[in-house]
């Protein structure tokens, strides 16, 4: 058992310290015996500083201490100079193995900071006792000198010195080691026996630094005579950056930065003409968009080629969407130039950069006032490759027009994205408008898709987007009056898919996959929600209040005493739920309901005015089906509604859950007792 277990099993140290104390030390200080992390641990639990300093005296006096894990420690917890004073040490008293020195030294580097790598490096060769001012080392620790940042200073002169002085060294560390970077007279000597050669993830990491255009250049140029940035192009390792692509990328931003965008456009003339490159997301922010196109008077040069993670990432950090839109245009067309046939827009571009750019939109437009026509713009041109058709056409029709799962997964999540920046901006002379526009988009895309709602986009962290809970005070999202309106029209829309204009034809199509039960239960906890938001704008109304972002600033006195506003009334919420209740039942059977789903259908019927029948309605077609009914339905069913409705139904079927619901009721606990002695005749 190791030391620091009986230290942590023992009432106290006591144990752990006898062993360490006692006359036996000679014992544990036996070559075999080496103090790594477990006897630290133990030494530790001592209570005195002065048993712990003795017991580590010992060890080290015996050269029993495991010098490399020591400062490994050290490192792991950032004390690089406390690691360090462990090395010399351990140099000092030659308890460090050759293979150790060199993991040490790599380790302590790591450790260290981009101010204070310089004196590390220097100190480190000091140690090793190698020639002073050396910067002779191995190609792990080159690499890790050039990963190094100085850290940025108050005011950007100091910056821009410790950035200066930081590649300065890095390119000293570089020519000292590597005979193929030594210059002579400024230009590149390239000897016979060049030796050593850099990686190309070395200059990559050395680009990273603020530096001269002109030495950025150089560099690039020497990489080039060592044929670093000769590496062909392969489409298929596209997922995989080259550090080449990184040099060229980081030596345009480099020009950019400093002014030189006509040396910058020359440049990537004379790369592209070479190869195609895939730009980075920084780079998309300025670089000329002819260069998305090919034959543009230069011929012979490639296209940028821009990979989906970087036009993500480009979407979602930028605020120019003007030229964000631009370019996807510029991809848009690149992409279906590539191949053969009629290409959509909805396959050309990932289904992530479509909502991103929605996103985007929402991010940048939104206080222009001209956030929806933005977004539908943007809707109706990726879906422009499909033909998108209503609810009320022929359902043989629409079954012809239900594409793969893959492309109505991504349909819908476009539709959700753009009907968030519907409803985003505040109320206006549009939102009538804009609301219809809604109801338009979900009865095709939800016909289209069959009434089948990709499951990840029903989730607590998508539904709060549309319609968030109530909390106690008021609702913090606008205009959500129009949101219940639109996630009642979106629930509806999903049932019209399912059953079809001819009943339940649509549960058993042929053409597409059978509904998840997943899907029935989170709608049902939408239902819930709008239920909740409509009892609380009951409230407003009945108090006189009026709704600070309801959909029309201007009220008349009519409107004022309308308890509830059209489309839906409150009947339509109860009456909703039941209705997804038996869809679910007859496409996905009732042994794929969850115990939730009848509680939920009890809310909703709760909220929705108390209706206790329709509650009792679906209790009693769910009790034909053993285990689709237990006593916690029965406890919350007279929690809303009160034990006496359904009190013979609960009495038959639960007879002990209704002795507990009634025990301090007289007439309701002899109405129990009388049923319990007739189901026992």
């Amino acid at each position: 058992m190791s030391l620091d277990v009986v230290g942590r099993v023992c009432d106290g140290p006591l144990l752990p310290y006898r062993c360490l104390m006692r006359p036996a030390i000679e014992i544990l200080m036996a070559p075999s015996f080496a103090g790594d992390g477990n006897f630290l641990s133990a030494v530790q639990s001592f209570p005195s500083e002065l048993d712990r300093v003795n017991v580590l005296r010992r060890a080290h006096a015996s050269g029993q201490l495991d010098q490399f894990k020591i400062i490994r420690g050290l490192v792991h917890h950032g004390k690089w100079l406390e690691a360090i004073a462990v090395f010399a040490d351990g140099l000092a008293t030659q308890q460090l193995h050759r293979r150790d020195i060199g993991r040490s030294r790599l380790n302590i580097l790591h450790a260290s900071s981009g101010d204070s790598v310089q004196a590390v490096l220097y100190c480190l060769q000091r140690l090793t006792r190698r020639p002073e001012n050396s910067l002779r080392v191995n190609d792990a620790e080159v690499e890790c000198v050039l990963s190094k940042v100085p850290s940025m200073q108050s005011t950007s002169s100091g910056a821009s010195f410790a950035s200066m002085a930081h590649w300065r060294f890095c390119l000293q560390v570089l020519s000292e080691n590597y005979a193929s970077l030594a210059t002579s007279g400024g230009r590149g000597v390239m000897p016979g026996n060049e030796g050593r050669r850099p990686t190309q993830r070395m200059v990559s990491l050395l680009l990273r630094h603020s530096m001269p255009w002109n030495v950025a250049l150089r560099i690039f140029e020497l990489s080039c005579r060592l044929n670093m940035a000769a590496t062909p192009y392969d489409p298929a390792g596209a997922s995989s950056t080259p550090s080449n692509v990184l040099i060229i990328n980081r030596v345009a931003h480099i020009l950019h930065a400093h002014g030189q965008r006509q040396r910058m456009i020359e440049f990537l003339d004379s790369v592209l003409c070479a190869s195609p490159l895939s730009p980075s997301s920084e780079l998309l922010e300025f670089v000329p968009l002819e260069f998305f196109s090919s034959n543009r008077g230069v011929p012979e040069r490639k296209p940028l080629m821009v990979e989906d993670k970087v036009l993500y990432h480009f979407v979602e950090t930028t605020m120019n969407w003007e030229r964000a839109l631009t370019l996807l245009r510029l991809v848009e067309d690149q992409r279906a130039g590539a191949v053969t046939g009629k290409v959509k827009p909805l396959q050309v571009i990932s289904a992530s950069v479509h909502c991103t750019t929605l996103k985007m939109l929402r991010r940048c437009c939104a206080a222009h006032g001209e956030l929806w026509l933005h977004s539908l713009r943007y809707f109706q041109h990726a879906v422009s490759g499909l033909h998108l058709l209503d609810c009320h056409t022929h359902p043989r029709r629409l079954a012809q027009q239900h594409g793969d799962t893959d492309v109505n997964t991504i349909l819908y999540c476009i539709l959700y994205e753009t009907l968030l920046n519907l409803l985003e901006e505040p109320s206006g002379a549009s939102i009538v408008l804009r609301e219809k526009t809604c109801f338009s988009l979900m009865e095709c895309v939800t016909a289209r898709c069959g009434g089948r709602i990709p499951t990840h986009m029903l989730l607590p962290n998508q539904m709060d987007r549309l319609l968030p809970r109530l909390g106690v005070g008021e609702p913090t999202v606008p205009n959500f009056e129009e949101r219940t309106r639109v996630s009642m029209k979106l629930i509806m829309c999903v049932l019209v898919g399912l059953l079809g204009s001819t009943g339940k034809e649509g549960l058993k199509s042929p053409h597409m996959t059978p509904p998840d039960a997943v899907m029935f239960y989170e709608l049902q906890k939408l239902v819930c929600r709008v239920a909740e938001y409509r009892h609380y704008l009951m409230r407003l109304h009945e108090t006189g209040q009026s709704v600070s972002n309801s959909a029309s600033p201007r009220k008349t006195a009519a409107t004022e005493k309308r308890v509830v506003q059209q489309p839906f009334q409150m009947g339509l919420l109860w009456q909703t739920s039941l209705e997804l209740l038996g869809c679910q039942c007859r496409a996905c059977g009732v042994d794929s309901m969850m115990p939730g789903t009848l509680k939920l259908v009890y809310l909703s019927c709760a909220t929705s005015g108390g209706q206790w029948e329709a509650a009792l309605h679906a209790t009693q077609c769910l009790l034909q089906h053993p285990g689709a009914v237990g006593g916690e339905h029965c406890a919350m069913y007279c929690s809303l509604f009160g034990w006496e409705r359904a009190l013979a139904v609960w009495c038959r079927h639960f007879p002990q859950q209704m002795l507990r619901e009634v025990s301090g009721h007289a007439k309701g606990l002899e109405y129990c007792m009388q049923s319990l002695e007739c189901s026992l005749e």
